[in-house]
């Protein structure tokens, strides 16, 4: 497979892009600490104000030592919504 830089996605594209891994908060009001990094690949199905993704992998690159980390959180299959921004600021790329 062969990727490309993508500015913005469209319909019908297959992306992928990297995203913070966050770990539940320590505290009640607390900030959720960010863990790790992981690679997602997904199929744009839907674009509005926010993007709507099946997700076809997942992919770890990084881990914290001890960090509590539900591998659930997302999986193939799973149609997830993210802002084009988040998208972007992940160093998108699309498959040629």
């Amino acid at each position: 497979m062969t990727w490309k830089p993508c500015a913005e996605p469209h319909v019908g594209d297959v992306i992928r892009w990297k995203e913070p891994i966050w770990a539940p908060p320590n505290k009640k009001r607390g900030k959720p600490d960010n863990i790790g990094e992981q690679l997602v690949t997904a199929a744009v199905v839907v674009i509005s104000e926010f993007v709507e993704l099946k997700v076809q992998d997942v992919e770890i690159l990084t881990l914290d030592e001890g960090g509590v980390f539900d591998p659930l959180n997302i999986k193939k299959d799973d149609t997830i919504r993210r802002k084009p921004s988040t998208i972007k600021r992940g160093e998108c790329e699309r498959m040629k």
